[in-house]
């Protein structure tokens, strides 16, 4: 619930359980940014805030906390929407934290995107977030410790007991205040001060011994009257639940069952609840004040005692079937509404499976396209409770396991849902099961599921989402209609930018992985970019970057890799899409390999193996080996090369993966001169994939064998098919690897332009010249180090001698000698193994 100004609220029971020392209290440690008021309910925390909110020279912003709030995708977009209605003068991209949980509802990116906006708020606003406990997730803690963490203005919570966030240091250290139940219980004088008023004619001591300072007991026997409590032997809970019920009983019986429902729902505005009651509701309202019953709060807000609300839940639970079916009744007023939270909490109340069935159909897909997976998650916990089983219950399930990453569970489900559903619901189902096979690296079973999906769907977006799951599942297995895929995913999607960053993408695929052509995909690619501007589609967007980054690599354009993988790292950021940050540090690598930067990238492909170690999918585990293999052959270490690809690729593996994988070992046994294995291999790799990598790394192996046999026609005709496909990267490392391959090459008039400007694109400086090839001197990577020792470092820190480096760099052993000596001097360091640590 939202409130953005200081609230006004009704005096029915307020005014009786004023306390000034503890508004004196929170005056005179006001400085502090964090103050939380934890005791259990009936303490008059929110009374207290409210009274303190009053009392603010600055805006304040009430949150009043509800079960929903648990789902951080709503919390978050709830808060943005908050502070921006105090903070006007701040400029903010309105849709951004929407459009971040929509695609990764996690606190982390959610929570940074609020702080980054609001960063310039100050202390004098005040933001007061009533009843945290309500919350009750982990996620929503994470994300209000980052809030609190990162936000300069004031916080004040309310909440049953601390917040984990809320540590002792913050009190140590000035920051925070925590006022608890022994504060905030009434003293002797203050309680007999709230019931003096009282008209009870006995009973009066007993009341303040067994009401022991709560605050809601005392207001409530101030306010009943006429109760004689001389005898009672109840306890403080009993009691309260006696006194509550003493009210109740004086509302009329219309007003009684209007707030069974207020309570069952949880129902906290005046809205809500005139689309439950209709005409009655101003009638309600006012009867339940005048009683004492119920708060109003700036003309819009409901409030419920949670005490009362508890009791009132209870007697629901106790209700007749009649009274049961009324509510149920009403609450299905708001389903047209959307108003989901408040048919939520009536579901996992009244456990009734046709209601919990409805529901989940109306919410559905408007949970799905907000990323509230927490929430769907207690849909479907509720569905489960109360006995809803079937085909749409599975489905919803498929569909929050999908969001947390549990692929066979949602593949499972999914596949037992589309079995018993029909129309766009199975098609739906089907692309759940076919997404998370493609995931799982299963491309046959991703595309039966897509063929499913396309067959049955009705509507235009799942028919689009099922004809590129049919594209993507056809790219592992290189099918031979995959143009074909694509034509018909372009005919029939939406127009838009989303679906043009989709089409490059696959052209991109195409290029690199099927037909060859790269130079146009990396044209069409570039200009489908440069429409990505503003709120797009953050996944179509990424997808674009990665496939574009592995591209330009594979065209030796490797700084504008850097630039590339740099725009795409801070996207992801954003939006917190941690599996296309390790997708841009990978390719970062690679292009780094080809910069000659081998100590920087065997560092991150070591962490990327770490940390991808338990995801699904085979693409690091696959292809990491394939660029520590790179870095082997720059350096001239053929034997490790050829190691890190023993015993060959895994069947699992995709057919280009294992192709790239079988045409590597080719070009390495033939740099090693060894041809009639790099002969063998290379016909292997072309059996496993007619992709255009593969090809380009068979052609420069066999240009190789030609080579070692003097067959330089044969070696030529082959070279020259490498150099037009634009795939140059695999010739980069073979030219490091071989030094006939730069010699012949350097030998043909009509290729040393060509080649001087791939060695400078590579960093190659040295093997350019050793060639006779006119280079300019690469760009200093580090201020004190020069160019030619930054390059000596990086081999330094690959733990070659000064014997090794200098048959590397075509330099003397004695001039290597002198360079190490430099390195160390600039850097400080005594050893080979400290300047290896000092690599940047």
């Amino acid at each position: 619930m939202l409130e953005a100004v200081t609230p006004s609220f009704s005096p029915a029971l307020d005014h009786l359980i004023e306390r000034p020392r503890l508004i004196a209290r929170l005056e005179e440690d006001g400085g502090r940014r964090v103050t939380v008021l934890a005791a259990p309910a009936g303490y008059g925390k929110t009374t207290l805030a409210r009274q303190w909110s009053e009392c603010q020279a600055g805006p304040v912003a009430w949150y009043r906390t509800r079960r929903a709030s648990g789902d951080v995708a709503l919390l978050a977009v709830q808060f943005d929407e908050l502070l921006a209605s105090v903070a006007s003068e701040v400029a903010r991209e309105p849709l951004q934290v929407p459009a971040i949980a929509a695609v990764n509802p996690s606190a982390e990116p959610l929570a940074e995107a609020i702080v980054r906006k609001f960063e310039p708020l100050t202390r004098d606003v005040l933001l007061v977030v009533d009843e945290w406990e309500a919350a009750g997730t982990d996620e929503a803690e994470e994300l209000m410790s980052i809030l609190v963490q990162g936000l300069a203005l004031r916080f004040l919570i309310t909440a049953r007991t601390r917040p984990v966030w809320f540590t002792p240091r913050m009190e140590v250290y000035g920051d925070g205040l925590e006022i608890a139940m022994d504060e905030l219980a009434m003293t002797e004088a203050e309680a007999a001060e709230v019931i003096a008023g009282s008209e009870a004619a006995s009973g009066r001591g007993r009341l303040l011994r067994t009401a022991g300072g709560w605050p809601a007991v005392l207001g409530l026997a101030a306010m009943s009257g006429e109760a004689d409590l001389a005898a009672s032997p109840r306890l403080t809970e009993a009691l309260y639940d006696f006194l509550a019920g003493e009210l109740l009983a004086n509302a009329a019986p219309q007003t009684q069952h209007a707030l069974m429902l207020f309570a069952v729902a949880a129902v906290a505005d005046v809205s809500a609840a005139r689309i439950a009651l209709g005409a009655s509701t101003d009638d309600v309202i006012a009867d339940a004040v005048e009683c004492g019953l119920l708060t109003v709060t700036g003309r819009r807000s409901l409030s419920l005692h949670p005490l009362l609300r508890e009791l009132l839940v209870q007697r629901f639970g106790e209700s007749d079937p009649e009274t049961r079916e009324t509510v149920l009744t009403r609450s299905r007023n708001f389903f047209p509404a959307r108003l989901w939270d408040e048919a939520l909490c009536v579901a996992e109340v009244a456990r009734e499976p046709s209601f919990a069935a409805e529901a989940i159909a109306a919410a559905l897909d408007d949970l799905l396209a907000a990323g509230r997976t927490s929430s769907l998650e207690r849909w479907v916990a509720a569905a489960h409770a109360a006995g809803a089983e079937g085909g749409l219950v599975d489905y919803a399930e498929s569909e929050a396991q999908m969001r947390r990453g549990g692929l066979d569970r949602a593949a499972a489900l999914a596949t037992q849902a589309a079995r018993s559903l029909e129309g766009d619901l199975a098609a739906r189902a089907h692309l759940v099961a076919g997404t998370a096979a493609h995931l799982t690296e299963r491309p046959e079973l991703a595309e039966e599921h897509a063929q499913s999906a396309t067959a049955t769907a009705q509507e235009l977006e799942t028919r689009e989402r099922a004809l590129w799951l049919r594209f993507l599942a056809g790219v592992g297995p290189e099918k031979q209609d995959l143009r074909d895929r694509l034509d018909e995913f372009r005919c029939r999607a939406r127009s838009g930018v989303k679906e043009s960053l989709m089409v490059a993408t696959a052209q991109v695929v195409l290029a690199t992985e099927i037909e060859g052509g790269l130079q146009a995909a990396l044209d069409d690619a570039r200009r489908a970019l440069s429409l990505a501007e503003g709120d797009v589609d953050p996944i179509a967007h990424t997808g674009l970057l990665s496939g574009y980054s592995h591209a330009l690599n594979l065209g030796c354009r490797y700084e504008e890799t850097l630039r590339r993988t740099g725009d795409l790292i801070r996207l992801a950021e954003s939006y917190g899409l941690e599996f296309a940050v390790c997708y841009a540090k990978f390719f970062r690598a690679e292009a780094l390999v080809g910069l000659r930067r081998f100590g920087q990238a065997a560092r991150t492909f070591s962490l990327l193996e770490r940390e991808m170690d338990d995801e699904p999918g085979l693409f690091f585990r696959a292809n990491v080996p394939l660029q520590r293999a790179r870095i082997y052959a720059s350096v001239g270490d053929l034997k490790r090369a050829l190691e890190v690809l023993v015993p060959g690729p895994n069947e699992s593996y995709a057919k280009n993966v294992r192709g790239e994988h079988l045409a590597w070992q080719a070009l390495l046994h033939a740099a090693a001169g060894e041809t009639p294995q790099a002969e063998t291999l290379a016909v292997s790799a072309r059996r496993e994939s007619c992709g255009p990598v593969v090809e380009a790394l068979s052609l420069i192996a066999e240009a190789g064998v030609d080579l070692a046999v003097a067959n330089r026609r044969g070696a030529a005709t082959r070279l020259s098919t490498v150099i037009e496909s634009g795939i140059w990267d695999p010739l980069v490392i073979a030219l490091r690897a071989m030094p006939a391959l730069g010699a012949f090459m350097a030998d043909q008039t009509e290729w040393r332009s060509w080649l001087q400007r791939l060695l400078a694109a590579s960093a190659d400086t040295s093997l350019g010249r050793s060639l006779g090839l006119q280079l300019p001197r690469a760009a200093t990577r580090n201020a004190k180090l020069t160019p030619r020792e930054t390059e000596i470092h990086e081999l330094l820190a690959q733990g070659r001698t000064n014997e090794q480096i200098a048959k590397l760099l075509h330099i003397s052993v004695s001039t290597a000698k002198v360079h190490v000596k430099h390195i160390y001097e600039k850097l400080g360091v005594r050893s080979r193994a400290e300047a290896a640590r000092a690599l940047p």
